[in-house]
Formats: structure tokens, C-alpha cells, sequence
């Protein structure tokens, strides 16, 4: 590869990179970063005069028209950043618009991006273009397409963090995009169209759709047609959190993203057909390199365009047009200035991209291959490289861990694992995923002249999609332990794997520069890390008008006390528990235990029984004959699951660190009301104490505290029934919480305006501090057994 010194547009998209990170640190207004790039661009040119005077020194214009070029980053990302809402917040309003993007649809309706042209809030009329996150929630929503002109009558909310750990915080890369705000609308009639003008991306939606609509007619089978979906149009809403975790996890998901894979086979393909083709009009050469160039150049714009144009699929054009048109004019072309053109490219039209995974992803695994891969290659012995299929093991071992290694840190920051499984099975995934992609390529073209031919190509399509999912599933099974899960990664562990690359691919001496780097970093790391010990972790997530908790014990178990609720087919732990899970790598949940079968406590135990292995049930023992119970209760019937019924005296074998005790139902509670007969159960951990009360009521709450007296004191209590007028009676949260030295903490698990003011005041009176998951969103507590204390896990991204 040519030396980085000819390489002027890698160092133009550095510059570029560290002006944007610039201006994201320091809110300082763009004009200031223009001045600033105006000053630096004069003075290079200064110095470029000057430097051809000195003839034979060393140049110094470089320096500050680099310093420009960073400014000018800073400055398009100012530019582009969001302003402070011109308008109050936590207000309705109605609002003219124009809608930026076909809606998509979501777990609670329709989202889509709205640019403002009057705002009506009140008796005021405000007039401001900004980009707004609208949310479309009603249950019969209206048809609304790229393009179209609308009124939007909502309620004005700021861009909200996540309510729940596992989930990235999206509010910091929204306001990088130039959201100011968030615009709920409930209600249908508050949507009125005035304007149906279609984007030019909206015609290229439909075009999405007819291809969607091919696929589906030849290829029946859901789960492999949204594979060949993703690789084709980079369209992954069919697929499954699940599947896209499993993927993940397997090293596999890169097969999905549009990228170089697409281009050699859509693009370079096509190429080198058009020679032949072109030679035999009798063109001269001139005439056919520019032909098929143009040609193909083409149809890759058109294909990217197609596909939604992600960063990744931007990359790989700019980059083949550069490569195509140094063929074309007989120049050596350079890898890193094509990737650096490609950067420039990106990062000028959305500063933003800077900040997105597929970005980082897509260049740091290209970087790496183009820096380490041939040096790796260099280093093995002749012998591997012999035979055609000797050269493709090696190959594809030697590119795999290369991207693994360079992408490692933005995989371990982003999804909070990093996956040595793709060692092994991107040998067969490569050409499964190539042949998916060839065959769902050829079902579309060959649809229109020979339907008998599409069929073919459809069943070759959904054969090698369905191998590539079977080959995630039973790779992730096989090659679990290669699955590294830090879910916070320090500083150090993110830095490691660069530099192991580092050690891998440079000369003996650069090897032992790498290696001293490494021993000092994972030194200085490990020396910063305070020593961990053993400790109690208790989530209590946000799942709205529900409860939902998960206690991991010190030796690793997990309990989960309630699945949250289901209400119009939507399940609240698909969005709150089941993240948490995958992002820090649990897939087993020992035990869980359902307090009573009420909606809003199991309607997501079917979730979770289909997604995870589940060790056990626990119950109360109430019968129910809901169309939920008997789904639950098929579900564990079919899955031979171990299911008990719990009543006060009983205990829950956890960890023989925590003492968990039953305090409810008790045997005879067979006529009271669900609520009544809930499980309320007592855990202690060294010298703290914990009390679970479900969903108790007065009668069951007057039976604690006679039955138990003293021992309801507690450090922790999770409020019975999400803070209803019925509970929480005042003999009970005296006992609960007596005059002490230290406060405790009284958790409300509630939707909205669900708590009662008066309960709210007796727990404060009493001296808790309160924790209500609608207002603040889900509270992490952590204890050694000595302390309790909350763990901070909100961060951007």
C-alpha cells in the first residue's frame, strides 16, 4: 500500500473527524468555527507562498490548512445540531409540518421526523423551521408518506432518555441530528392531511415495496425472506430482536450490512460482464472502460439509493468509483485516500454519522484490514496459501479477525460484547450469505420474463437464508464461551484490542513497541480498576402500570419477581426486561416468580418463557381461567418446566448468600380476591432487607403486621400495589419503616397518574425516599450486604 503522505484526503476526513468531536465538547457557535477556518485558510495560503520561495525545506501550509479543514468540520456540525426549542416545553400544541421520512412503524405506532412551518400554542402563532420526532400513538393511525404537508395537534415533550438500562440513549445523537423535540399526537382526528406531495425517497420506498412484494410471492417463508430482505434492501425490521441478537452474538451480523459484499457482487460483477458484451459492439477500448464504468457506476448509485444509502453501503460506492476510475485513467489507486474521500463524502452531508455504530463499524473494520491483513498474510508460511480452497480458509480466518480486532471497541461500547465465534463460522456464512444475496438478486430480475425461473432463485434464496440462520443458532449453542459480555467496558478493555492487532501485523521491532504498549495499558488498567467483591444487584425496571424485577444474587443466579404487562398485544418486558438481558448476556433466568396472575404482573411471562430458558415458575397457587393463565400454563406444560406454589413459611433456594422467605399467601386464603392472595415475599442479604409486597391490599397488609410484626422492617420496599389508595395503609409503613438512623428507600413501580397523592405522603412522612419508576424510570439499587446504594446507568451514546 502507498505511503499515508500521498493519502490527502484520509487526512482531509481526520481533520474533519476531530473538528466534529470538537464542536461536539464545546457548544461554541459555528460562525466563530467559520472565522476560525477563514483565518486558518488564509494563513495556509500564506505559507503556501511562502513555501514555494523556500525551495527544498520542509512545506508548512499543510498544517494549517489541515487546522481548517478541522474547523470546517466544527462548523457543519454546529450548523447541524440542534438549537434550544424555540418554544415551551410540556405544552400542547398544533403544528404545521412537513413530513421528512415515511413513518415506520413501532412497538406503540407510527415515528417519523417533521419539519416545523407554524407552531399554535395557545393564543400565540410561532413561526420556526425545526425538526421535530413526532410519535403517532392512537390505535387507528392515518396514512401519512414521505412529502406530505400536515397538521399535528400533541403534546410538545423534550427528547426523553431511555426509562430502562440495555437501551442506548438516543436524546444526544437526536439533537446531533437536529431534533429540538418531541411532539406526541394520541388522537387521530388531531391528524389532518393538507398536502399529499411525495420525497423523491418516497418513490423510492415504493420501489422498496415492489421488491418486498417479489420476495414475498417466491419465497413464502417469513424468517429467511427477511434475511434475503436485509441483505437485498438493508431492510431489517422483519427480523427478530432475537434473531438480529443471535446473529450478533455468533460474529454474523456484519453478513447483513450492506457493504462490500453487496458491491462485488451487484457492482463488480456486473463490470466484468460488460467487457465482453461491450467488445463484441466493436467499441474501442477508450470508449468500452468508460462505457462499463459509467454503467455500473450506475446501477451501484441506484442500488444504494435502493437499499436506504446507509453509511456503510456509502463507503463501499465511493470508494468502487474510486478504485473504477483509477482503472479507467491507468493510476495506481490508494486504499486509504478512497476511504478517506468516502469519509469526506459522508461526513460533509451529516456530521452526525460520526457518532452512529454502522459508521464506526463500517471504517474501523476497513481501516484494519487495510493496515493489518496484508501483514498478517505476509507472516504465514507459503504452505497455506497453495491450494485454491488451503488460500480460502486462511483468507477468510485472516480477514475475520482482523475486522474482529478493529471493530472490537465500538462492538464492546455500543452492544456491550465482542463475538470470537465469527473465527470459525464466517467460513461457511461468507458464501451462504452470498448465495442468499444471489439468489434474491436473481429472483427479482428474473420475476418479470419467467416466474418458473424466479421460483427457482427464490428456493435457492430461502435455502441458504435458512442455513445462515441455523448456522448462527447452532454456532451461538456450540461456541457460547467465545462470546466475551462487558457490558461497561473500562477504558483499557476497549484499547486492548487495537493493539493486539498492532502486535499481530507490524515488524519484530514495531512488535515489541506494541507489546510494551500493551503491558502498560492492561497494567495501568488493571491497577485503576478497584477490586470487585461480591454483590447483590436488585433492578426494578419500568414497565408502566406493572412490576417487573430482577435480583442477581452474589454467586451469579438470577430471580425474576413479576414479567410486567400486556395490554392491545403489547408487551412491556419486550422493551424494558428483555434488552437488559441480552445486553448483559443473560440468557437464564433460574427462577421466576409470578405474585398473582393479574395481566399487568405475567402478561409478559409468555415473552420471556418463549425467548429464554427458564429454570423454574413460581406462583401463588391462584387459579384463574383468563385466556393468559391458560397460555402460561401450556407454555410450561409443553416446555416440562418445574412449577410450585408458594405460601407463607416457604423459601426460595436462590444463593446461599440471601435468605428469601415467604410471608404470604397463607394456606387459607382461597376465598379472598387475587390481590389479597399475592406473594409478598422477604429477602435479607447480610444486614440489609428487602420486602416484595405484590400487589397486598388492606386485609393482607393488617395480616403482615399482625403475623410479623418487627420483622417487616426493611432497607428496600417495593410498594405494593403501584401505589393504589387500597394499600399502603398507615400501621403498615409505620412497621415497615420505624424511627431509624438511616432512611430507607420505598420503590412504586406505576403508569402514569397512577399513585394516589395521599400514599405518596404517608411514605414520605414516614421518611423514605421515594422512587416512583413513571416519573424517574427503572432504579438499579446495588448492596455488598452492608450498604445499599444506586447504580448511575444512564449514558449517551
Amino acid at each position: 500500500m502507498p505511503p499515508l503522505r500521498t493519502a490527502p484526503l484520509f487526512w482531509t476526513a481526520l481533520g474533519l473527524v476531530l473538528g466534529i468531536l470538537a464542536a461536539d465538547a464545546w457548544p461554541i457557535p459555528a460562525g466563530w468555527w467559520l472565522l476560525g477556518a477563514g483565518c486558518t485558510a488564509t494563513l495556509a495560503l500564506v505559507f503556501l507562498l511562502v513555501d514555494r520561495k523556500r525551495r527544498g525545506s520542509v512545506p508548512l501550509w499543510p498544517v494549517p490548512l489541515l487546522l481548517s479543514v478541522l474547523l470546517v468540520g466544527a462548523a457543519r456540525h454546529r450548523l447541524q445540531m440542534a438549537p434550544p426549542p424555540p418554544f415551551p416545553l410540556d405544552t400542547t400544541a398544533v403544528v404545521l409540518a412537513g413530513v421528512q421520512k415515511t413513518p415506520e412503524a413501532t412497538a406503540y405506532g407510527l415515528r417519523f421526523p417533521a419539519r416545523t412551518h407554524l407552531l399554535l400554542i395557545g393564543p400565540d402563532t410561532l413561526r420556526a423551521h425545526v425538526l421535530l420526532d413526532v410519535r403517532l400513538v392512537a390505535d387507528s393511525l392515518p396514512t401519512l408518506r414521505c412529502g406530505y404537508r400536515a397538521l399535528l395537534g400533541g403534546r410538545l415533550e423534550p427528547l426523553r432518555a431511555p426509562r430502562n438500562p440495555g437501551l442506548p440513549d438516543r436524546t444526544t445523537q437526536w439533537r446531533r441530528q437536529g431534533v429540538v423535540a418531541r411532539l406526541v399526537v394520541d388522537d387521530p382526528r388531531l391528524v389532518q392531511v393538507l398536502d399529499v406531495r411525495r420525497c423523491f425517497a418516497d418513490r423510492l420506498a415504493s420501489l422498496r415495496d415492489s421488491v418486498a412484494a417479489v420476495l414475498q410471492q417466491y419465497m413464502p417463508r417469513p424468517e429467511a425472506r427477511h434475511v434475503v430482505q436485509a441483505l437485498l434492501l438493508g431492510d431489517r425490521s422483519g427480523l427478530s430482536a432475537d434473531v438480529r441478537n443471535r446473529l450478533g452474538r455468533a460474529g454474523l451480523a456484519h453478513l447483513l450490512a450492506i457493504s462490500g459484499l453487496h458491491v462485488l457482487l451487484v457492482g463488480l460483477v456486473l463490470y466484468g460482464l460488460l467487457r465482453p458484451l461491450l467488445l463484441r459492439l466493436g467499441l474501442s477500448w477508450w470508449v468500452m472502460e468508460w462505457t462499463r464504468t459509467v454503467l455500473t457506476l450506475l446501477v451501484l448509485s441506484g442500488y444504494v439509493l435502493l437499499a436506504g444509502a446507509p453509511a456503510s453501503a456509502v463507503r463501499a460506492l465511493v470508494m468502487a468509483a474510486l478504485f473504477l476510475g483509477a482503472t479507467l485513467f491507468q493510476t495506481p489507486p490508494h486504499s486509504l485516500n478512497a476511504l478517506g474521500a468516502a469519509a469526506v463524502v459522508l461526513l460533509l452531508a451529516d456530521p452526525a454519522q460520526l457518532f452512529e455504530p454502522g459508521f464506526q463499524l463500517s471504517f474501523a473494520a476497513v481501516i484494519g484490514l487495510l493496515l493489518g491483513w496484508l501483514p498478517l498474510q505476509q507472516r504465514l508460511p507459503a504452505l497455506f496459501f497453495r491450494q485454491p480452497t488451503f488460500r480460502y480458509l486462511t483468507g477468510t480466518l485472516l480477514v475475520t479477525l482482523t475486522a474482529t480486532l478493529a471493530t472490537a471497541p465500538f462492538v464492546l461500547y455500543h452492544f456491550g460484547y465482542v463475538s470470537l465465534a465469527g473465527l470459525p463460522l464466517n467460513l461457511p456464512g461468507i458464501p451462504l450469505a452470498a448465495g442468499a444475496l444471489a439468489g434474491g438478486l436473481l429472483t427479482v430480475l428474473s420475476a418479470p420474463f419467467s416466474p418458473t425461473l424466479a421460483g427457482l432463485f427464490g428456493h435457492a434464496a430461502t435455502l441458504c437464508a435458512h442455513l445462515l440462520l441455523q448456522l448462527g443458532e447452532l454456532g451461538l449453542r456450540l461456541l457460547r464461551p467465545f462470546v466475551w459480555h462487558v457490558p461497561e467496558p473500562p477504558w483499557w478493555v476497549l484499547i486492548t484490542p487495537p493493539v493486539l492487532l498492532g502486535i499481530l501485523s507490524s515488524s519484530s521491532r514495531g512488535r515489541r513497541w506494541s507489546g510494551t504498549v500493551l503491558l502498560g495499558v492492561l497494567g495501568l488498567g488493571l491497577w485503576t480498576t478497584p477490586p470487585t467483591s461480591p454483590h447483590l444487584d436488585v433492578l426494578f425496571f419500568d414497565v408502566g402500570h406493572g412490576d417487573a424485577v430482577l435480583i442477581r444474587a452474589p454467586g451469579g443466579r438470577h430471580l425474576l419477581i413479576d414479567a410486567g404487562g400486556r395490554y392491545a398485544g403489547r408487551v412491556a418486558a419486550e422493551r424494558s426486561v428483555l434488552p437488559f438481558l441480552r445486553r448483559y448476556g443473560i440468557d437464564r433466568l433460574d427462577a421466576v416468580l409470578i405474585t398473582h396472575p393479574d395481566a399487568d404482573h405475567a402478561g409478559g411471562l409468555p415473552l420471556l418463557l418463549r425467548r429464554l430458558e427458564v429454570g423454574r415458575v413460581l406462583d401463588s397457587g391462584t387459579a384463574d381461567s383468563s385466556a393468559l393463565s391458560r397460555e402460561i400454563a401450556h407454555l410450561i406444560d409443553s416446555l416440562r418446566l418445574p412449577r410450585r406454589s408458594l405460601q407463607a413459611g416457604d423459601t426460595v433456594r436462590l444463593d446461599p448468600a440471601l435468605v428469601l422467605q415467604v410471608l404470604a399467601p397463607a394456606p387459607n386464603a382461597g376465598d379472598l380476591p387475587d390481590n389479597e392472595r399475592s406473594v409478598v415475599l422477604r429477602m435479607v442479604f447480610g444486614q440489609t432487607r428487602w420486602l416484595f409486597l405484590g400487589d397486598a391490599e388492606r386485609e393482607l397488609e393488617r395480616q403482615l403486621v399482625r403475623a410479623y410484626g418487627n420483622l417487616l422492617e426493611s432497607d428496600v420496599v417495593k410498594v405494593a400495589h403501584h401505589g393504589s389508595r387500597t394499600s399502603s395503609t398507615l400501621e403498615l409503613v409505620q412497621q415497615v419503616i420505624p424511627e431509624r438512623t438511616h432512611p430507607a428507600r420505598a420503590v412504586i413501580s406505576s403508569g402514569w397518574r397512577s399513585v394516589d397523592d395521599s400514599v405518596r405522603v404517608r411514605w414520605e412522612r414516614q421518611g423514605a425516599r421515594l422512587w416512583i419508576t413513571a416519573d424517574s424510570g427503572a432504579l438499579w439499587l446495588r448492596s455488598d450486604g452492608r450498604r445499599i446504594w444506586p447504580v448511575a446507568w444512564r449514558r449517551a451514546q
